[in-house]
C-alpha cells in the first residue's frame, strides 16, 4: 500500500489526492518515474594522434625475457653407496608392502578371535590363505636377498604400530572392556613413544624428499641421453651395434633409478597416511 510523501498516511493506488492532506498523488508518482538526466561535460585532450604515437614509440620496450634458473645447481647429489642401497630397497619394497598388509589382516583376525567376535575355528579357516601367502612371500624375499631397512622405515613401522594400538584401545573402551583410567594410562604411554619417534622420522622424511628430487632429475637426464642416442643412431653418427649396447646400459640404469624413486615415494606416502591417522 503506497504512503503519502507529505503526511505519511497510507493511501490507495487509485487515489488521485491524499484524503488526509490533499496532496495530488498522481503528479508525485509521475515525478518519481521521471528519470533524472545528469549532463557531464568531457573535454577532449588536445594531444593529436601523431603526438600520442610518438610518445608510445619513445617508451622503452618491456623486458619479456624470463630469468632462467639452473635447477641442477640446487639439487643435492646422492652418494653412490646410499643410491645403491635405495635401488636395492626398491627391488623388494612392493613385495614387502604386500607382506605388511597380510600381517595386519592376520593380526586383526586374531584380535577378533580374542575379543569373541569370531570363533577359533573361524580364525583357523580365514587365516589359512593369509598364512600360506605370508610364507611364500618370506621365501621370495629370502631368495631376493632383501637389503636391511633404512632407519626411517624402522621409525615409520614403530609409528604405525603405536597408531594401530591406540585404535584398538579405543575399540575396547567403546565396548566397555577396559576402564577409562586404564585407557588413558596406555594411550599416554603410546603417545610418548610416538613423540619420541616423530621428530627423527620427520627429519628422515625431509632427507628422503631431497633424495627423490635428485633421483627424478637423474632419471630424466638418463631418458634424455637415451633419446639423444637414438637420434644419433638414426642420422648415422652412432653404429647400430654400439647403439644397442649403450641403449641396454641406459635402460638398466633407468629401471634401477625408477625402482629407487618408487621406494622413496612409497615411504613418503606411508608417512603422510600416518600423519592423517595420528
Amino acid at each position: 500500500m503506497p504512503i503519502c510523501p507529505r503526511c505519511g498516511q497510507k493511501t490507495e493506488n487509485w487515489f488521485s489526492y491524499c484524503k488526509y492532506c490533499g496532496l495530488p498523488l498522481k503528479q508525485e508518482k509521475e515525478k518519481a518515474k521521471k528519470p533524472i538526466t545528469i549532463k557531464v561535460k568531457v573535454e577532449e585532450p588536445e594531444e593529436t594522434a601523431l603526438e600520442a604515437e610518438e610518445e608510445i614509440e619513445a617508451l622503452p620496450p618491456k623486458r619479456t625475457e624470463a630469468k632462467v634458473v639452473e635447477r641442477t645447481a640446487e639439487i643435492e647429489k646422492i652418494p653412490e653407496d646410499i643410491k645403491r642401497n635405495l635401488i636395492e630397497r626398491g627391488k623388494t619394497y612392493l613385495v614387502e608392502t604386500r607382506l605388511r598388509k597380510l600381517n595386519r589382516d592376520y593380526e586383526t583376525l586374531k584380535t577378533r578371535q580374542i575379543v569373541g567376535e569370531i570363533t577359533e575355528e573361524e580364525l583357523e579357516k580365514r587365516s589359512e590363505p593369509l598364512r600360506e601367502e605370508i610364507s611364500e612371500i618370506r621365501k621370495t624375499l629370502q631368495e631376493m636377498g632383501a637389503a636391511e631397512p633404512l632407519n626411517v622405515e624402522v621409525l615409520l613401522a614403530e609409528k604405525e604400530t603405536q597408531i594401530e594400538r591406540k585404535k584398538k584401545l579405543e575399540e575396547l573402551l567403546i565396548k566397555g572392556e577396559i576402564r577409562e583410567a586404564i585407557y588413558q594410562k596406555l594411550v599416554s604411554e603410546y603417545e610418548a613413544k610416538l613423540k619420541e619417534a616423530e621428530k627423527k622420522l620427520a627429519e628422515g622424511i625431509k632427507q628422503m624428499e631431497k633424495w627423490l628430487v635428485s633421483l627424478e632429475a637423474e632419471k630424466q637426464e638418463l631418458l634424455d641421453q637415451e633419446e639423444m642416442l637414438t637420434a644419433k643412431m638414426k642420422i648415422g653418427e652412432v653404429p647400430v651395434k654400439e647403439y644397442q649396447t649403450q641403449k641396454k646400459e641406459l635402460e638398466t640404469k633407468i629401471k634401477e633409478v625408477g625402482l629407487a624413486c618408487e621406494f622413496l615415494e612409497g615411504v613418503i606416502e606411508r608417512f603422510r597416511i600416518t600423519e592423517k591417522d595420528n
